[in-house]
C-alpha cells in the first residue's frame, strides 16, 4: 500500500471514529438508545405554510432526552420561571397515545392536580399566572386554583393567542398535562378535548422531551416516502436544506484550496531562498 492510499485509509478510519464517538456520546448525554425524532406532522408550527429555525416544523428532526434527565415546565409554569423551548414558554413533550397510534409530540400547558379523595381538581401553578384564565360553571366564573371545576378557560394561551377550554368533568380522574399544538391554524383546542386522548399526560406517559432541532433533515424520509402533503407544509424545506448541503460541501472545498495554496506558497517561499542562498 502506498502512502498515499495509507492516508487515505487514516482518513476514513478517523471520520468514522469521529462519527461512531459522537453518536455514542449523544446516546449517553440523552440517555436514549434511539435520540432523534422526525416531526411527520404541522401541529407544532408556528407559520402554517413555511418552516423556520427555533421552531418544531414538518421534516424537522428533533434530538430528544430521556424523561428522567430532562427539564419539564409546562407554558404556565414557564411564564413565571422565564423557562422557554421553541418559540415559547415550557417543555415540549413526546408522549404516548397507545400502542396503535403515533406519539404526539406538543406543549405541556398547565398541570392539574387530581384528589381522589375529595374528587376534586387544583393547578398550584394557576396561583401565580398572570395571564387571563377562569373556571364557569353554572353561569358563574371563578379563580379558584385549589378547587377547579366545570370548564375551564384560558384567553391569549402562548404565542398564538388562543382561547381555549376544556370541560374537567371529560377528564378521565388522573393527574397530568394539559397539552396543545402551536399551530395558531390546526391547534385551537387541547388534546384532551379535541379527541386526541381523553386524558391529561401522566409522567408515565411522557416518552422523551425535545432538546434541540435539526431543521429541514427530515425532509428527507418525507420526500422519500411520497409523503407530498405533509411537505406542502414547508414548501421552504427542501431548498433550505440543499442550499445548506451545498453550502457545506463549499466550504470544505474552500477549506481544501486554502491548506493547498498554502502548502504551495509555502514550498516557493522555501525554493526562492535556496536560489538565493545560491
Amino acid at each position: 500500500m502506498n502512502n498515499e492510499n495509507k492516508k487515505m485509509v487514516f482518513v476514513l478510519i478517523a471520520v468514522l471514529a469521529i462519527i461512531v464517538g459522537g453518536y455514542a456520546s449523544l446516546i449517553s448525554y440523552t440517555g436514549m438508545s434511539t435520540p432523534f425524532s422526525v416531526v411527520m406532522s404541522q401541529s407544532m408550527q408556528h407559520d402554517n405554510e413555511r418552516s423556520e429555525i427555533g421552531c418544531i416544523d414538518t421534516g424537522d428532526v428533533m434530538v430528544v432526552k430521556n424523561k428522567a434527565n430532562a427539564t419539564i415546565q409546562s407554558y404556565v409554569a414557564g411564564t413565571n420561571t422565564g423557562y422557554s423551548t421553541f418559540g415559547d414558554y415550557g417543555s415540549v413533550i413526546i408522549y404516548e397515545r397507545s400502542s396503535n397510534s403515533n406519539p404526539v409530540i406538543h406543549r405541556a400547558i398547565v398541570w392539574l392536580d387530581w384528589d381522589s379523595k375529595n374528587e376534586t381538581w387544583s393547578s398550584k401553578e394557576l396561583k401565580d399566572y398572570k395571564g387571563e384564565w377562569y373556571c364557569s360553571s353554572g353561569g358563574t366564573q371563578d379563580e379558584d386554583y385549589s378547587n377547579l371545576h366545570g370548564t375551564l378557560t384560558f384567553k391569549d394561551l402562548t404565542q398564538s393567542k388562543k382561547t381555549v377550554s376544556i370541560n374537567l368533568n371529560s377528564l378521565t380522574k388522573k393527574s397530568g398535562y394539559l397539552t396543545l399544538g402551536d399551530n395558531p391554524k390546526t391547534n385551537m383546542s387541547f388534546d384532551q378535548a379535541s379527541g386526541i386522548i381523553n386524558h391529561a399526560i401522566g409522567y408515565e406517559d411522557i416518552r422523551s422531551v425535545p432538546i434541540a432541532e435539526i431543521p429541514w433533515l427530515g425532509t428527507i424520509k418525507l420526500f422519500i416516502n411520497g409523503n407530498t402533503t405533509n411537505l406542502s407544509y414547508v414548501p421552504n424545506s427542501l431548498p433550505s436544506l440543499a442550499m445548506s448541503i451545498v453550502t457545506i460541501i463549499g466550504a470544505l472545498f474552500l477549506i481544501d484550496i486554502a491548506f493547498q495554496w498554502k502548502a504551495m506558497t509555502g514550498w516557493k517561499f522555501r525554493k526562492n531562498d535556496e536560489d538565493s542562498e545560491e
